[in-house]
Order: C-alpha cells, then sequence, then structure tokens
C-alpha cells in the first residue's frame, strides 16, 4: 500500500467509493472509531486507482462492485493521533450488483483483512454533518454530486 512517513507526517494515496442508494450513502467505520468514511482503502504500487477500488470493495463488502466515474480528485491535509498527515484521495461514484440485498440492510458488519470489525451504515444525505464523516468536504459533496470531476484541496477534518 503506497502509505509511508517523511520528515515527520504520513503520506496516504487513498481511493474511496461513493455509493448511493434511495438518498442514504454506505459509510463504514472500524469499531474502535469515532467517525465514518467512505468505503475503499489504500492504492498498491502499479495499481490504478479504479483498479484499487474494485479490489478494496471485493475485499470489503464481498461483491463485483461497478466503479464509475471519478468525482473529486483531493488533497487533504489533516492531524490524526497527533500525526500530521497528507493524504491524495481519489473518490469514485460506484454501484453495488442488484443481486447484494444483504448489503442493504440499514447496517452490517465485516472483518477486514487485517482481522478488524469494520462496520458499515447507510446514513440518510439530510443527516450528514461534519462530526459524521470524513472528510467533511463530502458532507455537502455528497448532497449535490459534481457533473464534472473536481479538484479538492481540504485542510482539516
Amino acid at each position: 500500500m503506497i502509505s509511508f512517513d517523511s520528515d515527520g507526517t504520513r503520506f496516504n494515496y487513498r481511493v474511496g467509493a461513493i455509493i448511493i442508494e434511495d438518498g442514504r450513502v454506505l459509510l463504514s467505520r472500524a469499531d474502535w472509531e469515532d467517525f465514518w468514511y467512505v468505503p475503499g482503502g489504500r492504492v498498491e504500487i502499479r495499481e490504478t486507482g479504479r483498479d484499487a477500488l474494485s479490489r478494496e470493495l471485493r475485499e470489503e463488502l464481498g461483491c463485483e462492485a461497478n466503479v464509475g466515474r471519478l468525482l473529486w480528485m483531493a488533497e487533504s491535509f489533516f492531524e490524526a493521533e497527533g500525526t500530521p498527515f497528507h493524504e491524495i484521495g481519489l473518490y469514485f461514484l460506484a454501484s453495488l450488483p442488484e443481486e447484494a440485498d444483504e448489503l442493504r440492510t440499514a447496517e452490517f458488519e465485516r472483518i477486514d483483512e487485517a482481522g478488524n470489525n469494520v462496520i458499515f451504515r447507510w446514513i440518510a444525505l439530510d443527516e450528514l454533518g461534519p462530526e459524521t464523516v470524513l472528510p467533511s468536504f463530502l458532507v455537502e459533496g455528497l448532497r449535490d454530486l459534481p457533473a464534472v470531476t473536481e479538484h479538492i484541496v481540504h485542510r482539516g477534518r
């Protein structure tokens, strides 16, 4: 995975899936975290963002999701647990296969490849707030998806 420390800062290259159905977005979090984020993960060396997201969704959700167009390319600068982060994030529109009914329940859990319990929850778009989903630019962005790919520079949570 493309994640390393340099000069006291952690760099991540991450991809995320924007999955919206019936006015709700699918979010996830590890059971010890107090914030939500879109499903996805870090890109591996020599892997495209789109391929990385397909792999991550297969690992996390156990299905072949449809990865659509790129919505945002975000440069995010934030601090977590006392560590400054510089993250490049690609956020793609995605959809679940029709037959994946078990993934449409209000909340479900999965165990990730590291053995951590991950909670997935469908949250109504009008219930999102900056304390709900990170990075916080997604709060407004998810309610009004861009017609063309946008470049975002985001500072803070």
